[in-house]
């Protein structure tokens, strides 16, 4: 039988950007992206869309980031741990999504879910599930395979990390997502 710790596999010593696979780093660079003009809405930004299309996805896929990130802004329940493009420092949050990516890429819906939850209720886990299988589908059609954490050692340090944000959440407040860490 699973446990929830075993759900929240995130972040297995995935430390820095620098370590990632080509379909992790794709990942983090658009999230990355996609969330500056929120940081500085007057300084003129990348197009986030362009990564995407140059990878070889559809615009489905770059569609389904967005609503994802939409929702996940307007409903999360604290804070997002994402970095600046340059920080060479990989955000718990941006692991995150890329272990839920796998999961979902792995058909494991339901752990997905688990994992989404550290960041949105129920209801918010419940819309934002289907951009996340469109985007997860449109990676793997491109050949974009999230790489299983198998490959590299889970450390007790990660799974510490992963269980104390878990304990540490917020109470929302009116700029639930809006306020982005580092």
């Amino acid at each position: 039988m699973t446990t929830m710790s075993s759900h929240r596999r995130a972040t297995p010593c995935r430390e820095r950007f620098q370590d990632l696979r080509t379909a992790e780093a794709l990942v983090v660079s658009v999230l990355r992206l996609w969330a500056e003009p929120l940081r500085e809405p007057d300084r003129p930004h990348p197009h986030w869309q362009d990564g995407m299309t140059a990878a070889g996805l559809s615009n489905d896929a770059a569609v389904a980031f967005d609503t994802l990130m939409r929702i996940v802004l307007a409903a999360t329940t604290r804070p997002l741990d994402l970095h600046r493009p340059p920080c060479p420092a990989l955000g718990t949050d941006e692991a995150m999504l890329l272990d839920m990516l796998r999961l979902v890429q792995q058909d494991r819906h339901g752990e997905a879910g688990l994992l989404m939850n550290d960041w949105l209720p129920l209801a918010g886990v419940r819309m934002a599930m289907a951009p996340l299988c469109v985007l997860a589908s449109a990676l793997t059609r491109a050949g974009l395979q999230m790489p299983d954490p198998s490959d590299a050692p889970l450390t007790d340090r990660a799974i510490d990390r992963v269980n104390a944000r878990r304990m540490e959440r917020v109470q929302p407040v009116a700029d639930r997502g809006a306020t982005l860490l580092h």
